[in-house]
């Protein structure tokens, strides 16, 4: 397995994950991390829904819901009992 490009991946998530369920499956980065990730690929989703709504899409699905659930999944997880 190779290194992950934190900066890359905080900037263009999409490029270096293939669904934004293998950001929760990565045990070297922190939930911090995590989340800066899950938040960025967020708002890329909502602005190309917002693309999409205007008939401007580039023909890639938005990953919004699937986002979304990694981010309450990841919440879930900090707010489990020990």
């Amino acid at each position: 397995m190779h290194a992950i490009d934190i900066k890359q991946a905080k900037s263009n998530p999409s490029k270096i994950f293939g669904r934004p369920t293998d950001v929760l499956t990565q045990p070297d980065l922190s939930r911090e991390t995590k989340i800066e990730i899950l938040r960025q690929w967020e708002t890329d989703a909502r602005l190309l829904s917002v693309a999409e709504d205007e008939s401007m899409g580039g023909g890639e699905g938005s990953q919004l819901g699937a986002v979304v659930s990694a981010l309450i999944a990841l919440d879930d997880e900090n707010h489990r009992p020990s």
